[in-house]
């Protein structure tokens, strides 16, 4: 009788044993437990390699506010707002996905220093949690289109052995694409306006 309950006890010690290295081995590799951080998504320019979020570019507005035009993983990527975290403390851009192209965002806020390394944070409206981080530079601006353009009339006066040309400025108010913030081609590179 001894014997048989020795055997059942190196059984279910065996059996226990299976089960912890199992246990250990599936927590190593699943979800975060409570109180553990989940691996962030990298933040970065977008490039050949696909990752997703990526930033496609910064531009300014006429107003002078920078736009940021982000590029998600999907439509159905969670709705966030963008936190920049530079020098001077920490700035935050309200985003919105472009109408007819949902899985292309732009966010728009105060303008940044060019050439700067600021730290960029993707952030779930719901819930506040941090979606995708990222340091890097702004290396460009794309500047407005200037409201007012001017332009030169050259009109041929008879004076003179050869007459006179004389170039009279214009003002010529310019329009804003109808089409901001949203693209009218089907794969866009959004950068607005």
């Amino acid at each position: 009788m001894n014997r048989n309950r020795l055997i059942i006890g190196a059984a279910v010690l065996v059996v226990l044993i299976l089960l912890l290295t199992y246990g250990l081995i599936q927590g190593r590799n699943g979800q975060p437990r409570a109180g553990e951080r989940s691996p962030l998504t990298e933040l970065a320019y977008c490039n050949s390699d696909n990752v997703r979020p990526c930033i496609v570019s910064f531009s300014l507005d006429s107003d002078g506010n920078m736009l940021v035009n982000i590029i998600t993983p999907s439509s159905s990527f969670p709705a966030f707002y963008l936190k920049i975290v530079h020098e001077k403390g920490e700035t935050t851009y309200e985003c919105q996905k472009v109408e007819k192209f949902p899985a292309n965002v732009y966010c728009i806020g105060e303008a940044m220093q060019v050439g700067k390394i600021l730290q960029f944070l993707l952030i779930s409206k719901n819930g506040d949690k941090v979606l995708a981080e990222g340091s890097f530079a702004i290396i460009g601006l794309a500047l407005p289109t200037p409201e007012d353009q001017l332009t030169a009339s050259v009109t041929p006066t008879p004076e003179g052995p050869l007459g006179t040309v004389t170039a009279t400025p214009t003002r010529v108010k310019s329009t804003p694409s109808p089409s901001y913030p949203n693209p009218p081609y089907p794969n866009p590179s959004p950068s607005y306006p």
